[in-house]
């Protein structure tokens, strides 16, 4: 089901700066991959340090965009939450385009629309929006939200929490790793794969798994770690 837009007004500020757009962004992400959002998971996703974040926590705080849960979480406020969607819709817009009509592929795509996107003009994303015909996904498989902010939640589950014989189709992988994402590519494990697990090794050990290739299943073993950002959803019948 799409997630309900927030309601509330958005503070008047002059202009939303790209740090902060980043910082409530990946808030907003953290938030949807592992729920509670702590200072040092976030610190890790933005690549800067935990009291750094945390300076930046309390100033968000102060301006509406953000408040404290419990002693080290933090949550968006409704007003956070529509600047997180706008910044995460342009870079996922912008991703596609790239893939599309530049030739650029999945594990290059991140590295050019991250630090970029924030400071695309909104007529100019929504050109590229329909030149690509209005995508629902990334390249890397999660949804792009719409234009009023309502983000579609696609149930899945993690590949290395599958039981022994599950199928499904890989949904989206949680990692802009370029290396991850072309040791994954040359695997054919990408959004609209095929799957199978076969089994597993005991004590969080390797996973071997079934991927479709044209008619055609080819078997490969992965990592548990690797496992986890590969998430993966009910066959379409």
């Amino acid at each position: 089901m799409p997630k309900k837009a927030a309601t509330k007004s958005t503070p008047k500020h002059s202009k939303v700066s790209s740090v902060v757009q980043d910082f409530l962004s990946e808030t907003y992400l953290e938030s949807i991959e592992d729920g509670r959002v702590s200072l040092r998971a976030l610190a890790t996703r933005l690549d800067v340090t935990p009291p750094a974040v945390s300076r930046m926590a309390q100033r968000l705080v102060r301006q509406g965009l953000l408040r404290r849960e419990g002693a080290c979480g933090l949550a968006l406020s409704d007003a956070g939450e529509r600047i997180a969607l706008k910044a995460i819709r342009k870079r996922r817009i912008f991703e596609v385009f790239l893939v599309e009509k530049l030739g650029y592929t999945w594990d290059q795509v991140y590295a050019v629309a991250a630090p970029s996107s924030n400071h695309l003009d909104d007529e100019l994303v929504e050109r590229m929006y329909l030149q690509v015909n209005k995508p629902a996904r990334c390249p890397h498989g999660d949804p792009i939200p719409s234009h009023d902010g309502a983000l579609a939640v696609v149930p899945s589950t993690r590949l290395a929490d599958l039981p022994d014989g599950a199928r499904g189709v890989v949904g989206r992988v949680s990692s802009h790793d370029a290396d991850m994402l072309r040791y994954l590519a040359s695997l054919n494990i990408k959004p609209g794969a095929p799957v199978q697990l076969v089994a597993r090794a005991p004590f969080a050990g390797p996973l071997r798994l079934k991927v479709a290739n044209g008619s055609f299943h080819d078997e490969h073993v992965i990592g548990a770690e690797l496992a986890n950002k590969i998430w993966v959803e009910a066959a379409h019948t």
